[in-house]
């Protein structure tokens, strides 16, 4: 009910779907996400619901089970934000590890990454919180994308096993060729096996003063993402989602399972209430429009206000400068 994910993710999926001949906006659409909203606010988050809705459409129009694999292996670096960047500059290989263990909620507050040990191997584990329902396929590209960064930073490159909890797919033979490992399926757990001799070889773009920088960001977002509580996440990538129709108490309350009063007895406990949450929306929202060059007046008529007047008033009052001076100063 409360599981978030970054919002560049879908993106990703959206990417890969144009490469089926599929109409990638209209199944983010039928998922409950706006491609525009996800764009201009890509470093945001949306409902792991709304991202599990996308992956069932995705696979069954593309007809195919794979295409977890071809997300993962194609993804870039800004599809995972933050931590795309510490991958990229790791230093080595236990770096990459320890920052998946460590951030992997500004990913996906679904999951919980661990790390699992043998004698000749270290284990990446992606588990599944109990009551979050993820498509085997968020897993696959997950797994694929870990691979592909480590092809590509590593000069041995590659892993050692992986080890899925999902069925055994009719045709394994992708799984094998985009992992370029041993791949067993209907296991206790998701585990990426790393070779353990290769945990401190230097990788190819390692540079540890750009790790700790990135690193300092990490924390700062993931700080931030703590401070929200689940379900204030969960409305607020409701609201996002949405794009300009703004749903109401009783849409929000029936998304996350409960009745419009309990939930507006829960948001008061936390100290807020749906007009905070959309104020809070439409600021963020208005930063977003006013960058992207659209009129103050039609800015004001997609965001529920009377006139230009005063939806340059509200801005005023959410940024400290005009529409037209924060465009100028492009914040």
């Amino acid at each position: 009910m409360t599981s978030t994910t970054v919002a560049a993710w879908p993106l990703a999926v959206l990417e890969t779907l144009n490469g089926y001949g599929v109409d990638g906006p209209a199944l983010l659409a039928q998922a409950g996400l706006d491609l525009a909203v996800l764009r201009a606010n890509p470093g945001g988050r949306v409902p792991t619901d709304a991202m599990t809705r996308l992956w069932t459409l995705a696979i069954e129009q593309s007809d195919d089970p794979g295409m977890g694999l071809r997300v993962g292996k194609t993804s870039l670096p800004m599809h995972l934000r933050v931590m795309g960047l510490l991958i990229q500059t790791a230093p080595t290989l236990g770096h990459i590890l320890d920052v998946a263990v460590r951030y992997q909620r500004l990913i996906s507050t679904g999951v919980v990454v661990r790390l699992q040990q043998r004698p000749d191997a270290v284990g990446l584990e992606i588990c599944c919180l109990p009551d979050v329902a993820l498509h085997p396929a968020s897993i696959d590209a997950f797994v694929a994308a870990h691979v592909s960064n480590l092809r590509r930073l590593s000069p041995e490159g590659g892993v050692q096993q992986v080890a899925l909890q999902r069925s055994a797919p009719a045709d394994s033979a992708p799984w094998s060729q985009v992992l370029g490992c041993p791949v067993t399926f209907g296991q206790p757990g998701n585990i990426i096996w790393h070779h353990r001799d290769r945990l401190t070889a230097p990788l190819l773009l390692g540079d540890a003063g750009l790790w700790r920088q990135h690193e300092t960001l990490a924390r700062q977002e993931l700080a931030a993402l703590d401070a929200t509580p689940p379900l204030i996440q969960t409305l607020q990538g409701l609201l996002r989602a949405n794009g300009d129709v703004l749903p109401g108490l009783g849409e929000l309350a029936v998304a996350v399972a409960m009745s419009e009063r309990s939930l507006r007895r829960r948001l008061a406990e936390l100290g807020s209430g749906y007009r905070q949450l959309v104020d809070a929306w439409r600021a963020e929202r208005a930063g977003q429009l006013v960058r992207g060059g659209d009129s103050l007046a039609e800015v004001a008529h997609r965001l529920g206000f009377s006139d230009a007047s005063n939806f340059s008033k509200a801005f005023r009052r959410w940024y400290g400068v005009s529409p037209d001076t924060y465009r100028q100063q492009d914040y």
